[in-house]
């Protein structure tokens, strides 16, 4: 590259700030989650070309512009169809709409997921009926229509709303900088048919590596698979190699031990904590490098979700501590109704895999379970969003042709109104405004990846329900390690811990206490965190805080008193 070629890369830089204007304008005439996951998959191509132009003309200029705007595109490429939907949920909440269209709003989107649920039930039927077909057909058809003259009345009835749904500039990188303390980096992913961009940022600074992409969806398989068949060999092999790809071109420019990373592409594959630093000659699983016994890791869709997630989390309004369901395959159980987890904690008698993981946070936080009969969709609807903690120790399957249609398993019952199934499109329509979804389900974080979209994993629904931060599995888990590393991984949050590093001490905790036999990454890697790292606010922070505050207060009027008297004395 030259300097003539400055002028060309330029007039191509202005081209593609004109296409960024004409994607935003083309994105707000969007309204089906289809379409826009589709939209998002077609400029996928152009972003990269975009950032192509930028970081050619920063490596010829040097000029600090042209890297801001390369990773401006990056994080105009990320998750624009779970941003949108944030959005248009926040407008709702800021824009002054009366409960009536609130309500009416909620009513439809509630209507569709009913009748897409009746469409795939009747379609998964050995013998489908073409009537009914029809006929779910014209109603989601006339639930659309409603909902597309509702928006139309609200955007024109309520300006706030439109401007608040529409608002499509990311925070710059000086933003972000601004709102990273010392200790954190954040690494950001771009991946072209050539190129796999890294963009780095921390407190004082912003840089971008070119990195290998040959074999790396490759090698991500094979990692998985050796992690899965429990092949130490293979394992240290791949795992070795993807850091010396991934991480050691870049180590010396990550700052802290804070570090959030944004996957693309297959990326969101790889649990980055379980990497390897180097080359080891043990086969002891327990003793091996991992990237887990340097640095906090946890995930992000974006920097903008991410900073926004954490800004909105500051004010979470009072809810309770934790919603808490297992499945069970049968109703024929001692005990089927809903029990407090204080009552929980005294329970002696064995119980099955899900309900002993449920026993073993009973005796850290406080909440409410649901195991049984009484662990049904219905109870769980009507109960998601009064909480700030849910845990779902439930079955989930997942979907890879049709993500919208994983699901996770309730207790299966002659329920008239609820199939026990809760669709990742039934999400959609429900508020869980909750700081941490923990899904112990099994694949909970695994499923079809779209590009510029992520993962399409039953944790991504959630999500798109209002969950800040979420707990997901990348493999089928051990029911047999599961309950103990929940039990360090709680116990951590109680202490104040923020939930990666909540997370990260445990997997190290669990490694350091458990069965030789069962310290293969299989057994405790299959967890990542992914969303808000901020520590949870538990009821009895509240009292310290109180107390805290009264104790304090108390000394300041003893001071006080003595004060007085002293200066009494001396007139």
């Amino acid at each position: 590259m030259v300097d003539g070629d400055i002028p060309t890369l330029e007039k191509s830089a202005k081209i593609y700030q004109k296409i960024d204007y004409l994607i935003d304008h083309i994105r707000q005439t969007l309204h089906y989650y289809k379409d826009k996951i589709t939209f998002t998959e077609q400029i996928q191509d152009t972003y990269g070309s975009a950032i192509d132009t930028q970081v050619l003309l920063f490596k010829i200029t040097k000029q600090q512009q042209s890297l801001d705007l390369a990773f401006y595109y990056a994080e105009k490429s990320k998750s624009n169809t779970l941003k949108s939907l944030l959005l248009e949920s926040n407008a709702k909440s800021f824009a002054g709409l009366p409960p009536a269209i609130l309500n009416l709003e909620q009513h439809l989107k509630a209507e569709y997921a009913l009748y897409i649920s009746e469409l795939i039930n009747e379609k998964s039927n050995l013998k489908i009926d073409s009537t009914k077909i029809s006929i779910y057909d014209n109603k989601l058809f006339e639930i659309t229509r409603k909902q597309d003259s509702l928006t139309q009345l609200i955007e024109k009835d309520y300006p706030k709303y439109h401007q608040l749904k529409h608002q499509t500039q990311p925070i710059t990188v000086i933003d972000i900088q601004k709102k990273l303390d010392n200790n954190t980096t954040i690494l950001e992913f771009f991946l072209t048919d050539t190129t796999c961009y890294a963009f780095l940022i921390s407190k004082n600074d912003l840089s971008v590596e070119e990195l290998p992409v040959q074999k790396l969806e490759k090698q991500i398989k094979e990692l998985r698979n050796a992690i899965i068949s429990k092949n130490t060999s293979l394992f240290k092999k791949n795992a070795v190699s993807l850091y010396n790809s991934l991480i050691e071109p870049i180590k010396d420019k990550i700052k802290g031990e804070q570090f959030i990373i944004i996957p693309d592409g297959p990326l969101w594959h790889l649990n980055f904590e379980l990497l390897l630093t180097h080359t080891s000659v043990t086969n002891n699983p327990k003793n091996l490098p991992y990237l887990l016994k340097d640095y906090v890791v946890s995930y992000a869709n974006s920097a903008n979700l991410l900073l926004n997630a954490q800004h909105s989390s500051k004010k979470t309004n009072k809810r309770q501590e934790c919603l808490a369901f297992s499945f069970s395959d049968t109703t024929s159980l001692k005990t089927t109704e809903k029990i407090s987890m204080t009552r929980l904690r005294s329970i002696s008698y064995d119980l099955p895999g899900t309900r002993e993981e449920i026993k073993a946070i009973s005796d850290i936080i406080d909440g409410q379970y649901y195991f049984g009969s009484q662990a049904v969709e219905r109870n769980f609807k009507k109960n998601a969003n009064q909480y700030n903690i849910l845990h779902l120790a439930l079955h989930g399957d997942v979907d890879n042709d049709n993500p919208e249609n994983s699901k996770l398993y309730f207790t299966k019952t002659k329920d008239s109104l609820e199939d026990n199934l809760l669709y990742s499109h039934e999400l959609f329509a429900l508020n869980i405004p909750a700081d941490l979804t923990v899904l112990s389900a099994c694949n909970t974080g695994t499923g079809k990846i779209a590009k510029g979209e992520g993962i399409m994993s039953l944790g991504n629904a959630f999500q798109y329900a209002g969950s800040k931060s979420l707990l997901l599995s990348s493999w089928e888990i051990s029911d047999q390690t599961t309950p103990e590393l929940m039990r360090f991984f709680y116990s951590n949050l109680k202490k104040g811990m923020n939930k990666p590093k909540a997370l990260q001490q445990a997997k190290l905790q669990y490694l350091n206490t458990a069965n030789i036999n069962r310290v293969d990454p299989f057994y405790w890697g299959a967890f990542y965190l992914v969303g808000d790292i901020d520590p949870i606010q538990f009821k009895d922070d509240y009292f310290k805080f109180w107390m805290i505050g009264f104790v304090v207060i108390g000394i300041l009027i003893l001071i006080g008193i003595r004060v007085r008297r002293s200066f009494k004395k001396q007139h």
